[in-house]
Order: C-alpha cells, then structure tokens, then sequence
C-alpha cells in the first residue's frame, strides 16, 4: 500500500508542477508582448537614426569625393579646363568622359571608371592623350586588402607605370605595353589594368567621332 501512496502524492506533485508551469506561461505572455514591442521600437529608432545620419553625411562625402575626382583628373592630365561630354561611345565600368582643354585646345580626354578589383569596387580616373596614350592614372576610392591591395591602388609609383601603354594593356604578358602585376596583388593589379584598358577603348571609340564632326 505504500507504494501505491507514494505512487499518488507523485502524480499530485507532478500535476502541481505542470499546473505552476501553465501559469507561469499564462502571466509570462503579457511580458513578452511588452519586450516584443520594446525591441521593435529600438528596431525602428535605431534604423531612424542611420538614416538620419546617411542623410547628413551624404552631402559631406560626396563633395570629399567630388573634390578628390578634381585634384585626380588635374594629377593624370593637367589642363586649364575640363569639359563634360555626352552622347558619345563609352565602355563599360565608364561613368564619366571629358575633354582637358589648355589654351582653347584639346589635349587629351580624362576618364571616370569604376572597376573590381580583390576587394570589391574601385574607382579610377585615367588620363589619355591625342594618340590614345595614358597620361596619368590615379585611384580615388577601393576597398583593397591594406599592405597587399594597396600596394598597387595607393602607390602613384606603381600607377605610374602605365604612362605611355596603350590599349590592349596586359597583365604578365606580351611584349608592348605590358604591365607586370606587384608580387601578391594579381587581383588589385588587373582591377586596375581594366579600368586603364577601358578608358582608353572610350577614347578610340569618341576620337573618330569627334574628328568626323569636325570634318562635316
């Protein structure tokens, strides 16, 4: 018979226990109301405070980027002016193309590119002369790796090797106008070689048009 005694008061004891549970849930559902409701609002603050903030650093960044795109395009083909073009052939990764005028004369084109490099998106401005040689080449924004990346995008000695080269513009190989990769930074060094290759097929590609505008 004891064991049937025990055998009840543990049923009870477990009916309690399963009954307190009930219970607890019960009062426990208004609380998670409240802290579903809390985090929403932290969610819909917080997301309004990053807009707020991209809507005031917005204009701030744009006019440093704008002003470094000024002081490139001066670095790879010093002019008096630079004069906006449109309508005209482009390649692709091209955003921008503009005549460098000195003395009333047009002395080259500078280009606006963007291109991928290991890191991601890069964006270049490359200067090309009347023969479709480049001038100048000068990396405004990446995201290359630190000390391997940017030992090709923030090194204008390395850049500065593609002075003179023209298109097609090969990586590693070939005779003329090759461009040998920097040790370790293949990636960053064809990100860059791309970009050069394409301004300088934009160029080409306006030149003709441009001389056959004047002829008519």
């Amino acid at each position: 018979m004891k064991w049937k005694k025990e055998k009840a008061e543990a049923a009870v004891e477990k009916s309690r226990r399963a009954e307190g549970k009930a219970a607890k849930l019960q009062l426990d559902k208004p609380y998670t109301i409240r802290l579903t409701v809390t985090l929403l609002g932290i969610t819909v603050v917080t997301a309004l405070l990053l807009g707020i903030v991209n809507y005031m650093t917005a204009p701030i960044i744009e006019e440093s980027n704008r002003r470094k795109t000024e002081a490139a395009m001066q670095q790879v083909l010093a002019a008096d002016s630079y004069q906006s073009m449109e309508g005209f052939p482009t390649e692709e990764g091209v955003t921008s193309l503009s005549e460098a005028i000195s003395n009333g004369e047009t002395v080259g084109y500078v280009c606006e590119v963007t291109s991928s490099g290991f890191g991601g998106e890069m964006s270049l401005v490359v200067g090309v002369d009347l023969n479709c040689r480049v001038t100048g080449v000068s990396v405004v924004t990446h995201s290359e790796t630190k000390n391997i990346g940017t030992k090709v995008v923030e090194s204008q000695e390395v850049l500065d090797r593609f002075v003179g080269l023209t298109s097609p513009i090969t990586v590693n190989s070939g005779e003329e106008n090759r461009f040998d990769a920097v040790s370790g930074a293949t990636f960053s060094s064809r990100g860059v070689a791309d970009g050069v290759n394409a301004a300088l097929d934009a160029v080409a590609a306006t030149v003709p048009v441009l001389q056959s505008a004047e002829e008519g």
